[in-house]
């Protein structure tokens, strides 16, 4: 088959032009754009900067970059860790200090470091929380002997922080209040009580003041206190609130400023029907909730259990 002249010629032409363009220089392939770098991870506060608590705050962050890291990001909190332990730590930070650190530790595989943080006490014992609430779960389901025998394979729980003690002394008391048992339900309820005079001081205030003013005492409802309603229907059934009067007297007149004596002799007056006389006793007290006085409401305080 035989093309038309003036398509061969037009062909040829075009062919002949082209072969007569100079060469031209090879163009680059257009580079796809990088991607925009990731924003830099917030660096940990400062000691001593802000309105809260730094070294709480910066464990929380190691917490935070621990929470589904690996190798690379233990690794990359380790320094922090350390540093922060060799700070003047409060009992609170301490504590929290020693369980992100073992985290570390752990995760790390540093055995060395693992067993030189056992010289720490930890007074937020993982084993005892687990004791409270097994215990409570047997107790919420009328297993009183179960609850007991919980509670008594905890040891010697005086080294354990005031929290949990007051937990367990509060689970022995609805125990032995269950059983009909007045004389140890007693026992367990004075245990508490006798702590309460604590409330202003530091090792209260660190868990119940807020962390932005850690100084201010907050409110205890002392006399609304499901303790106080206890300890006073024991002394009436009991029939001895007169001599624990006559001996909380008897510690003021030798010391004024003794609140421990202060407390008891307020509750003694209430299971004997003085109410007027315990009010003005607890009144003594600036951190005792009255209805006419503006306290700030403490954290973590509920009744329990």
């Amino acid at each position: 088959m035989k093309l038309p002249a003036v398509v061969f010629s037009v062909s040829v032409g075009a062919v002949l032009a082209f072969a007569a363009r100079p060469p031209q220089e090879p163009q680059p392939r257009p580079q796809p754009s990088p991607p925009s770098p990731s924003p830099p991870a917030p660096a940990p506060p400062a000691l001593g900067e802000g309105d809260g608590d730094a070294v709480l705050e910066a464990l929380r962050q190691v917490r935070r970059e621990l929470l589904a890291g690996g190798r690379r990001e233990v690794e990359g909190v380790v320094a922090r860790v350390r540093e922060l332990g060799r700070h003047e730590l409060t009992a609170a930070q301490r504590e929290s200090w020693v369980q992100v650190a073992r985290l570390v530790a752990l995760r790390l595989g540093d055995r060395p470091w693992l067993e030189a943080l056992r010289e720490h006490e930890n007074k937020t014992r993982t084993e005892l929380g687990y004791v409270l609430m097994l215990a409570r779960s047997q107790l919420e389901h009328a297993d009183l002997d179960a609850a007991s025998t919980t509670l008594d394979r905890a040891g010697d729980i005086d080294g354990a922080n005031e929290r949990d003690k007051r937990r367990a002394y509060a689970l022995r008391a609805r125990i032995a209040e269950l059983r009909g048992d007045a004389a140890n339900e007693r026992r367990a309820i004075e245990d508490i009580v006798d702590h309460l005079y604590l409330w202003p001081m530091k090792r209260c205030r660190e868990c119940h003041s807020s962390t932005k003013t850690p100084e201010l005492v907050t409110g205890l409802p002392l006399r609304e206190s499901w303790i106080g309603d206890r300890y006073v229907r024991l002394l009436q059934q009991n029939g001895d609130a007169e001599a624990v009067r006559a001996r909380a007297v008897a510690t003021l007149a030798e010391d004024p400023q003794d609140d421990d004596a202060r407390i008891h002799l307020a509750f003694a007056l209430l299971a004997l029907g003085r109410s007027a006389d315990a009010d003005e006793l607890l009144r003594a007290l600036p951190w005792v909730v009255f209805p006419d006085r503006e306290l700030p409401k403490p954290r973590q305080f509920s009744t329990y259990p």
